[in-house]
C-alpha cells in the first residue's frame, strides 16, 4: 500500500498520486486547527486559575 506523504495514512489509488483525500481538500488541517484553538483555550483557562499543566505516564494530560 501507499501512504500519504503529509500524514502518512495508508492510500489506495493511482500512480503519482501521494497524498489522501483529506490532505488534497484541506480537510485535515482545517480539523488540526480548530483542536489546536481548543487545547490552547483549555491551557490558558487553567493557568489563569494557577494549575499547572502535568503529563502523565501514559502520556495523558491533566492540570493540578
Amino acid at each position: 500500500m501507499k501512504v500519504c506523504e503529509k500524514c502518512e495514512a495508508e492510500i489506495g489509488g493511482k500512480d503519482g498520486e501521494n497524498r489522501c483525500e483529506a490532505c488534497e481538500n484541506g480537510k485535515r488541517t482545517a480539523r488540526n486547527a480548530k483542536a489546536k484553538a481548543r487545547r490552547l483555550a483549555m491551557k490558558d483557562v487553567m493557568e489563569s486559575l494557577g494549575l499547572t499543566r502535568v503529563v502523565g505516564a501514559m502520556g495523558g494530560v491533566y492540570y493540578e
